[in-house]
């Protein structure tokens, strides 16, 4: 069986609640100086939420905060900016995910926390997964793709 590719682009959820959390806080990858970890999945009838959190420290962090600096000029073609990189897997359906909200929420020198950034991906087109395959990687700052496969349980409860 030959699995479809696509993208998911960088779009909301539904404006209505999901289903419920069908999976809770894991590690997907760690590297030197940098750790990806699956805060939670919501289930919708339509697809998922995957929400991540990146961290990182020391050299890692300054990478990152390098490649996510604000464009200074936008007609300047040259500089070239990255971040996370995002596959997902269901079933026959894989593809790139484009996080739909992408905050930074610490920058800066501190002895606990360099860099930290919580993307938010929607998966649509999946109502039921059985699984996904989450592979992350960010290799200019020094994370390597790393896969992973989280089982989607059963919905423990509607959200309100």
């Amino acid at each position: 069986m030959s699995s479809m590719r696509r993208r998911w682009p960088a779009a909301p959820p539904p404006s209505w609640r999901g289903v419920g959390i069908v999976h809770g806080r894991s590690v997907l990858a760690a590297g030197l100086g940098i750790t990806v970890e699956l805060i939670d999945l919501l289930r919708y009838p339509a697809g998922v939420e995957l929400r991540l959190a990146l961290t990182a420290y020391g050299h890692a962090a300054q990478q990152a905060r390098y490649e996510t600096r604000p464009l200074t000029d936008p007609g300047d073609p040259s500089p070239r900016w990255s971040f996370l990189r995002t596959h997902v897997r269901a079933g026959d359906l894989a593809g790139e995910a484009d996080p739909y909200q992408a905050p930074i929420l610490s920058t800066g020198t501190t002895r606990l926390i360099d860099f930290r950034t919580t993307p938010r991906y929607w998966i649509d087109g999946i109502p039921a997964p059985v699984s996904l395959t989450v592979t992350v990687e960010w290799a200019r700052i020094g994370l390597a793709a790393t896969s992973s496969t989280i089982e989607i349980g059963p919905v423990p409860h509607a959200l309100p």
